[in-house]
């Protein structure tokens, strides 16, 4: 009895040992996505305030918001972007708000509806009816801008994807921030 018992843990063992040396190792085969977005959305707008030209921020909801770029996935967790968005505000005063940024996202999971974070930096322009004058820095600025994202793809492993988010970015009077215009962002796009 004994040596049944002995040869049936044996065969037990060899044949999870065999298992296991005899798999393939899984590696992950994924082409470059390369997608364009395009997205429409709601645009919270402020500008600076300062004792002397602004006493107060000037708040607005922007809309239309307008976002387009090309988004590159290096791998399912993570993509180049490069990508513009602009807020529009008309009526009694009118805003202008927009930039281009170059950044990189990261989504945690491989799942349908994946969320992402993501950041950017690059170019800025401005425009605000709030200020009389056609000052550089008050009425208009053209500067550096930072930008950061989060929101979640849907159909994440699909070659057409939908994604609703949330951003903000900030336009600097050229490279001085005391002196910036920000904005949050809401919006829904589409990958594609």
């Amino acid at each position: 009895m004994k040596k049944i018992l002995l040869l049936i843990s044996f065969l037990v063992l060899s044949a999870f040992a065999q298992g296991e040396t005899t798999s393939p190792e899984r590696t992950l085969q994924r082409p470059v996505y390369s997608f364009q977005t395009a997205a429409f959305g709601l645009g919270f707008w402020s500008n600076y305030s300062d004792a002397e030209t602004n006493p107060s921020k000037d708040k607005v909801t922007a809309f239309p918001l307008i976002r387009y770029g090309h988004i590159w996935e290096m791998t399912s967790h993570g993509a180049i972007t490069a990508i513009s968005t602009w807020n529009f505000e008309f009526g009694k005063s009118w805003e202008v708000h927009g930039n281009m940024l170059l950044g990189g996202r990261y989504a945690p999971l491989e799942e349908m509806v994946s969320p992402f974070i993501g950041a950017g930096i690059g170019l800025g322009l401005q425009l605000d009816s709030h200020f009389d004058e056609w000052n550089y820095g008050e009425r208009w600025a053209l500067g550096m801008s930072i930008g950061g994202e989060i929101g979640a793809s849907i159909f994440h492993n699909s070659a057409i994807q939908l994604e609703v988010g949330f951003g903000f970015d900030i336009v600097a009077t050229g490279i001085d921030f005391k002196r910036s215009f920000s904005s949050f962002n809401l919006f829904f796009g589409i990958n594609y």
